[in-house]
């Protein structure tokens, strides 16, 4: 691949600042330089690729990721979970969580073992940077398309196995407070630098308050699978809105959430504690009709994905979309849009240093997009593995 990149002529957003024409340097897979193309010059050496019309961010990063693109993160094999970064790579997701539902201990080491085999295999895709354990410690009231059969109680044991066989992958954990040793396990996790969400969950107020002071610092799919808001029991929900401890993550597709609870979210919580998250199942990016998946027959009919039950079952969409619907549903500026799916999850992972925004010393992860937001090129550490855009 170039080594020594100039992408000219493009407008860029940071995601904080935005210049209508832009340069930014690549070279060996990190930025340069980054900025007004007045103020900078195209060193000899560069290959300089002209963008003109589009616009250049940072890559998405997508904290939950079931899969895409007909595969499932919970078949369990380190090439399935390449086909899921190959898929969402193409929709401008260059980073994200493999994240899981819930199973038997003997399943969950084997998405665990396929993740450790990523780190050693060299692929053209989005980078998966560790698992988001969404279960097995669920509220049976609201295991939405979880297996209600393999919920069980919190087990730090079982967490920290799963840990160990992932080559200490796991990122991030989705449970119900409320079950016995919840709390507990979550202070344990956070100590070994474990993200802890709350979701799937019949808890009421009090107890999610408790648990943000036991290490519990988001919510999952706010809003979908939890126990509702009542007056005089606000629940998570009234946590989630209240407490700004609490980051939210929300799934735009317009299916999940009605716009107006977008625009509630967005004038309480502010865009700095929003992750825009896809929920994407393998059928994603696949025509309308039924898939056997992991997770069991599911239907996708018009942008909807549904289990036997009826149920919803995550969702089709990516973040590109999640983006662009959630603008148009709340109006707001498309720096605060784009910043929920770049540099919120970057930060909330702690890799905002090297990832989630256009800046001179990050990885050189970058979209192009046109004015539409349809991508038509991405580049992940230096390396232009999807789009319309070739090198060759």
């Amino acid at each position: 691949m170039d080594r020594q990149l100039a992408l000219t002529k493009a407008a860029l957003l940071t995601p904080f600042v935005m210049f209508d024409e832009a340069t930014v340097l690549v070279k060996d897979g990190k930025i340069l330089a980054a900025g007004p193309s007045d103020q900078i010059e195209v060193p000899p050496g560069f290959r300089e690729v002209p963008l003109e019309g589009l616009l250049i961010t940072p890559g998405f990063i997508d904290l939950h990721v079931h899969g895409g693109g007909g595969a499932a993160v919970m078949e369990g094999t380190t090439e399935k979970l390449i086909e899921v970064a190959r898929f969402h790579v193409t929709h401008g997701t260059t980073a994200f969580l493999a994240s899981t539902t819930s199973a038997t201990p003997e399943h969950l080491k084997m998405v665990a073992k396929a993740f450790a085999g990523t780190r050693s295999t060299d692929y053209k895709g989005a980078r998966c940077l560790g698992i988001h354990l969404e279960g097995p410690f669920l509220a049976p009231q609201y295991h939405g398309a979880h297996p209600e059969i393999a919920l069980r109680k919190p087990d730090l044991e079982e967490v920290l196995t799963l840990h160990r066989l992932s080559d200490f992958g796991i990122r991030m954990i989705t449970m119900a407070p409320e079950l016995p040793g919840a709390q507990e396990l979550a202070a344990s996790l956070v100590e070994k630098g474990i993200l802890c969400s709350i979701g799937h969950s019949d808890s009421d107020y009090e107890t999610a308050i408790s648990a943000i002071t036991n290490g519990f610092s988001s919510v999952t799919h706010c809003f979908n699978q939890l126990r509702p808001f009542h007056q005089r029991e606000p629940g998570v929900l009234g946590a989630a809105l209240l407490k700004p401890e609490l980051a939210v993550e929300l799934i735009a597709d317009g299916i999940h959430l009605h716009p107006a609870t977008l625009e509630l979210v967005l004038k309480l919580k502010g865009p700095e504690k929003i992750f825009l998250v896809s929920d994407a199942m393998a059928p994603t990016g696949m025509p309308n009709g039924k898939y056997q998946t992991p997770e069991g027959e599911l239907t996708l009919n018009k942008g909807s994905l549904t289990n036997q039950n009826g149920d919803l079952a995550g969702s089709v969409l990516t973040l590109e979309q999640a983006v662009k619907n959630f603008m148009d549903y709340t109006g707001c500026e498309l720096t605060d849009a784009l910043r929920m799916a770049t540099y919120n999850p970057a930060r909330y992972l702690g890799i905002n240093k090297r990832k989630g925004s256009v800046y001179p010393g990050k990885d050189a992860d970058l979209v192009a997009l046109t004015p539409d937001f349809e991508v038509v090129m991405t580049m992940v550490e230096g390396e232009v593995i999807s789009g319309l855009i070739s090198l060759d």
